[in-house]
């Protein structure tokens, strides 16, 4: 299955909780910030709280960032990544 974290949030939130009830069955996770759709930091969600319910769940699989940059250009894509790995990094 394919945890698409972003839709997740605007359709009924607790991702903790999903987490935990889904991971066995995850075989990708997607993410993006509420609102916006923009990389890890720019919204509404906890990611590193979010990366550590992954880990506590045991989830080793994808984690993909399906997001726009929040600022434009080259400089603007490579720091949405940056945060993209801050957020993720234990």
């Amino acid at each position: 299955m394919n945890l698409d974290l972003y839709h997740a949030q605007i359709g009924e939130g607790n991702l903790i909780e999903l987490i935990r009830r889904s991971a066995p069955y995850v075989g990708e996770v997607q993410v993006a910030d509420v609102p916006g759709r923009c990389e890890p930091g720019t919204g509404e969600v906890a990611w590193p709280a979010v990366a550590r319910a992954l880990a506590e769940a045991g989830y080793d699989g994808v984690v993909a960032l399906e997001a726009f940059a929040s600022r434009p250009g080259t400089a603007g894509s490579d720091a949405a990544l940056a945060a993209f790995r801050d957020a993720f990094s234990l």
